[in-house]
């Protein structure tokens, strides 16, 4: 693996971000969380939680990432990533529709959780992402 394309955690970064991209990141999360609250209260929370499902920094922070690159291939990655995590989520509800009305609330979390991880972390070993390989197609 290539130094590059490693994880890490780089909190002097978060001098550089820009306020405005901050902002914007801020405004689009508030805007769909209220978004999913009225769709919530209109036609009841099962609907309110499908919109909360929503990843509400996902656009902004594209948009951001490639009007900050010039280009669009980092922000195809974070959406690749991105699809991955979805894929994973819903490992997540379907473990916890599975198991909620049978088991203890702190163990059926576990359960998604795990399952969410798992899938996750499969995908994007399996598609190579973490060497930085562009998916054939």
């Amino acid at each position: 693996m290539s130094a590059g394309n490693r994880i890490r955690v780089r909190p002097s970064k978060i001098r550089q971000t820009p306020v405005r991209g901050l902002v914007v990141r801020f405004a689009f999360g508030a805007l769909v969380s209220v978004i999913a609250g009225l769709v919530g209260l209109h036609w009841g929370p099962v609907a309110g939680g499908v919109f909360l499902a929503f990843p509400a920094i996902l656009a902004a922070t594209l948009t951001l990432i490639e009007e900050e690159e010039h280009r669009r291939a980092p922000a195809v990655q974070d959406v690749r990533g991105a699809v991955l995590g979805a894929v994973g989520m819903i490992a997540f509800a379907v473990c916890v529709w599975a198991t909620a009305t049978r088991l203890p609330v702190p163990l059926v979390l576990g359960i998604g959780t795990a399952a969410w991880a798992v899938i996750a972390a499969v995908l994007y070993l399996a598609f190579g992402l973490h060497r930085g390989n562009e998916p054939s197609g």
